[in-house]
C-alpha cells in the first residue's frame, strides 16, 4: 500500500472555493518529514486549474515541486475548468504540465471527479467533460511513452448509485476503448460519514460496513460497467473526515483508523493499492463549515490526533 496526502488547504465546495491562511512552506515540510521516511515511498497530491485558453488557474499547493524528493513523488490532478472545449489547447496544456513536473511526477489524474455533475468541487458540469477526459488520458500516456518517464496516468471518479447515470456506460463503450487501455489505476474519492452520516459502530451499515459496500460497488459494479478489469488498481485518492461543531478531534482519529484498516482488510479482494488523505491542515480551523476543517492538522500547523495515526499506519505497512 502506497500512502499518500494533499499537501494544500484550498478546497473545493459545493458552490465555490474555500480559502484560508497562506500555506506555510517550511511547516508543510515539516509536517511531510514526519509523515515519510527515506526507505518508504510517499505521494504529495495537488491539483491545477485547467481554464483553457491555454490558461491555468489554481494551483493548489503553490510550487507544489518543492516538496518533492526521492521518496516523496508528486500525484498531480489536472482539473478541467473550461467553458469551451478546444482540443489543440487543451493537449498543449496536459503535454506543459507533464514537462513542468517530468521526474517528480508518480502519478498524473486527468480531471477531477468528472463524474460528479452537480457540485463545484467536480468537473463534470463542464461541456464536454467526455471528451476532455478521454483526450487528456491518451496525450498522457503518449507523452509519457514518448519521454520514457516511470508516470502512471489514470483519472478518479466518485461512487455513484444512480442507474440512470451514464459516465460509466460512456467509459464502457468501444469509443473508449484508447482510454481503457492507456489508464494505469482509477481513482475513487470518498467521504463515508461526512456528506451523509452513517450508523453507530456495530449497528448495520455503520461506518466499517459502509467502506466495504461503497468499494465493492465501486469495484463490482461502476468499474464493472465500465469496462475497467480488476487488473486495473484503485486508487483511494481522496479521503478524510472533517471535524467542526460537534465533530470532534478524536472521532476524526477514529475514523481515519477505521477506514485505512478497513481498506487494507480488502485491498486483495478489490486490487487497491494507493491510500491518500484529503488534507494534511484546516482551510480556517475557526469556521464550522464542514468544508473548511478536514485537516490532519490546525490551520496553524498543530497536529490533531489524527495525525499521530496516519504516521504510525505509514510506519507499519
Amino acid at each position: 500500500m502506497t500512502f499518500g496526502i494533499y499537501a494544500g488547504s484550498v478546497a473545493g465546495t459545493e458552490t465555490d472555493i474555500a480559502i484560508g491562511k497562506e500555506d506555510n512552506p517550511q511547516l508543510i515540510l515539516h509536517a511531510l518529514t514526519q509523515l515519510s521516511s527515506p526507505d518508504k515511498f510517499f505521494l504529495i497530491r495537488g491539483y491545477i486549474h485547467y481554464l483553457g485558453e491555454g490558461k491555468l488557474g489554481y494551483e493548489a499547493p503553490e510550487n507544489i515541486e518543492q516538496y518533492a524528493n526521492e521518496n516523496r513523488r508528486l500525484d498531480i490532478v489536472i482539473c478541467y475548468r473550461s467553458s469551451k472545449y478546444d482540443e489543440s489547447d487543451w493537449i498543449k496544456s496536459v503535454i506543459k504540465i507533464i514537462n513542468r513536473y517530468k521526474n517528480k511526477l508518480f502519478t498524473i489524474q486527468i480531471t477531477e471527479e468528472p463524474n460528479l455533475k452537480t457540485a463545484f468541487a467536480g468537473d463534470g458540469s463542464f461541456q464536454n467533460i467526455e471528451k476532455a477526459l478521454f483526450t487528456g488520458v491518451v496525450t498522457a500516456k503518449k507523452e509519457i511513452e514518448k519521454q520514457q518517464l516511470k508516470v502512471k496516468v489514470g483519472f478518479n471518479a466518485i461512487p455513484s448509485f444512480n442507474p440512470a447515470d451514464n459516465f460509466w456506460h460512456i467509459v464502457g463503450n468501444d469509443e473508449f476503448k484508447n482510454l481503457r487501455e492507456a489508464v494505469d489505476y482509477i481513482g475513487l474519492d470518498f467521504y463515508p460519514d461526512v456528506f451523509r452520516p452513517v450508523a453507530l459502530d456495530g449497528q448495520p451499515n455503520d461506518l466499517e460496513q459502509s467502506v466495504v459496500n461503497v468499494l465493492r460497488y465501486f469495484r463490482n459494479v461502476n468499474l464493472k460497467t465500465g469496462n475497467i478489469p480488476l487488473s486495473v488498481p484503485i486508487h483511494i485518492t481522496e479521503n478524510g473526515w472533517a471535524t467542526g461543531e460537534n465533530r470532534t478531534y478524536e472521532r476524526q482519529a477514529q475514523v481515519i483508523e477505521k477506514v485505512i484498516r478497513t481498506i487494507l482488510s480488502i485491498k486483495d479482494e478489490l486490487n487497491i493499492d494507493t491510500y491518500e488523505v484529503f488534507a494534511l491542515r484546516d482551510t480556517n480551523t475557526s469556521n464550522q463549515n464542514i468544508f473548511y476543517q478536514f485537516g490532519l492538522l490546525n490551520d496553524d500547523y498543530f497536529p490533531k490526533p489524527a495525525f499521530k495515526i496516519f504516521q504510525q499506519f505509514i510506519k507499519e505497512i
